[in-house]
């Protein structure tokens, strides 16, 4: 019959599924890039004064906090990334090695944790010590119980795809199923799983500095002017790092949630 097209349906080829969330998680990406440019550039835009803060320019002030902001949100959620992810791959591995009791223990841990207001440890630690090491750590620690969980159930994914059934009953050694198959495949949902510490550790950092207990006011950072500004009643010194707090914080959250939306649909794929 004319117009119809003679090959089966099934062979056909389907136009590509966007990949959920992609084009938010781009633009969050590039709304924190542009946010981290400006802030470095920040000093070439300012003089002597504006670096100290006296009769400071409000804009050029929260870009230079910027640098502090950033920094220290990327440390922490590099830092909380690793500590997640690593734990979730040891509770998997000692699944193995030692039984899945072991494994349940650990993940039912870091889902109790993640459960817990943990963001309010960053202000105590910033109270009790002042050193920023122990600040990143704490908040690293704060971010990476949601990071585990997370992992922990891309991995868990992954262990049940069918395409790892296939390879072993294909009689693939398992060295080798672990190095074509599991590995690559593990890289992008585990990477997805630690970009979620990222917005907590800028959230938590924000939070302890707006009460005066984060990053030292050497380094500046965008909660802490945001505090400075409200208890001065002054709303041109307010707005600049509250809005810039508030983009970066949605780009952050536009990242991690891109990463998340895919990783489990897509395992196995190329």
């Amino acid at each position: 019959m004319a117009g119809i097209d003679p090959q089966p349906l099934s062979h056909q080829a389907l136009p590509p599924t966007p990949r959920p969330g992609f084009a938010r998680g781009l633009s969050g990406a590039a709304v924190l890039a542009a946010l981290a440019l400006a802030s470095a550039a920040a000093p070439l835009m300012a003089d002597g004064a504006t670096i100290r803060r006296i009769d400071a320019d409000p804009v050029v002030a929260a870009l230079l906090d910027g640098r502090g902001s950033l920094s220290f949100a990327l440390l922490a959620g590099v830092l909380g990334g690793v500590i997640g992810v690593g734990w979730a791959v040891a509770a998997n591995l000692l699944a193995g090695l030692v039984g899945d009791r072991v494994e349940r223990r650990m993940m039912r841990g870091a889902t109790r944790l993640a459960g817990l207001p943990l963001a309010l440890l960053v202000p105590l630690a910033g109270g009790l010590s002042g050193s920023v090491g122990l600040l990143a750590l704490a908040t690293a620690f704060a971010a990476a119980p949601a990071v585990a969980t997370l992992a922990h159930a891309e991995l868990d994914a992954l262990m049940r795809a069918e395409f790892l059934t296939a390879a072993r009953a294909a009689g693939l050694p398992e060295h080798e199923v672990l190095r074509r198959h599991l590995i690559p495949n593990a890289l992008r949902p585990l990477l997805a799983a630690g970009m979620l510490a990222l917005p907590r550790a800028l959230a938590a950092e924000s939070f302890a500095s707006l009460l005066g207990l984060g990053l030292p006011p050497a380094l500046g950072s965008w909660g802490a002017s945001v505090g400075l500004a409200a208890r001065l009643g002054d709303p041109l010194a307010l707005a600049p790092p509250a809005l810039l707090l508030a983009l970066a914080l949605w780009a952050a959250c536009a990242i991690a949630d891109a990463g998340v939306a895919g990783p489990a649909s897509r395992i196995g794929k190329p």
